[in-house]
């Protein structure tokens, strides 16, 4: 089964939201999202998505990018403007019982946008293009990817 995923970019004093993981022995980071629930937009998605995960409250501004993926699946990934809060994980969630057993680290935090391209943000693809963007300001029209996923970037 195809699972839509949302995520949300958000930016503040120069810095981005955003989720630091390991996984597997593998770190890396990315930006707060998940699966888009049915009966939920992708926006909506996004939202909820950022408030679990970070705890912050924002408004979708923009639809900067979408990937279609040679899979089915899509993701949508929506500029987003901060409203309030402090990244952290809610006490009751999944990804503080994950960290408890020891499988998972989750720790979402501002991270300085400079910092991006040294840092392996996934999707990279979404991650370059945003730099880009950040720096030429932001389009109104929406990059649309196709990418296979066997040939996804990693480094």
């Amino acid at each position: 089964m195809n699972r839509n995923r949302s995520a949300g970019i958000v930016i503040k004093d120069g810095k981005v939201l955003l989720i630091h993981r390991f996984n597997k022995g593998d770190e890396y980071w990315v930006f707060p999202g998940g699966g888009v629930e049915e009966g939920e937009t992708p926006e909506q998605a996004a939202i909820r998505e950022i408030d679990e995960e970070t705890m912050i409250a924002v408004v979708p501004k923009k639809f900067p990018y979408h990937i279609t993926w040679d899979t089915g699946e899509e993701n949508f990934f929506y500029l987003c403007e901060y409203v309030s809060g402090e990244p952290q994980l809610r006490p009751d969630s999944i990804e503080i019982e994950q960290m408890k057993k020891g499988e998972q680290i989750f720790e979402p935090l501002w991270v300085e946008i400079e910092r991006l391209p040294s840092l392996k943000v996934y999707q990279l693809e979404i991650r370059d293009l945003f730099l880009g963007d950040y720096k030429n300001g932001f389009s109104d029209q929406t990059q649309e990817l196709f990418i296979k996923f066997a040939e996804r970037r990693h480094k």
